[in-house]
């Protein structure tokens, strides 16, 4: 098995469907991060997809839905450009968050802002790396 990745790869693009049982409530709660509904309609009434910029995925509602199951399946990551900005989105739109600050590595920081979906997922929002400065405090919105 070969380690080589080709330039020609047959996988384009990833596409995840989360699988939800208040689809209602989670299109709200990504429509306030900036999210846009790029699919709804009749051929699939339980199912929606979202999207902004390059990103794109899906929203099922399934009536057997178990939120206690996904927070130890699942942290969905996304990565913003900057993650003050995205602190601004929740604040508007009321959702709690918590950001904090990573340094893994000499000359390596970066802040994530987490928080958590109306069905449970732990939702994490990674910024870009950053020049250090002062201390590495956690906040919380």
């Amino acid at each position: 098995m070969s380690a080589h990745i080709d330039d020609r790869a047959v996988f384009t693009r990833l596409v995840p469907i989360l699988r939800v049982g208040d689809l209602a409530a989670e299109r709200r709660f990504y429509e306030a991060l900036g999210f846009r509904v790029t699919y709804e309609g009749p051929e699939y009434p339980d199912f929606i997809a979202l999207g902004t910029g390059n990103l794109e995925f899906g929203l099922e509602c399934l009536a057997d839905f178990r939120a206690e199951a996904v927070a130890r399946v699942l942290v969905w990551q996304l990565g913003v450009s900057d993650v003050d900005e995205a602190a601004n989105l929740c604040t508007r739109a009321g959702l709690s968050f918590e950001i904090q600050t990573h340094e893994p590595a000499e000359g390596w920081r970066y802040r994530t802002l987490r928080l958590e979906s109306p069905n449970g997922y732990r939702v994490v929002l990674e910024g870009p790396s950053e020049e250090r400065r002062g201390s590495s405090a956690d906040t919380r919105g």
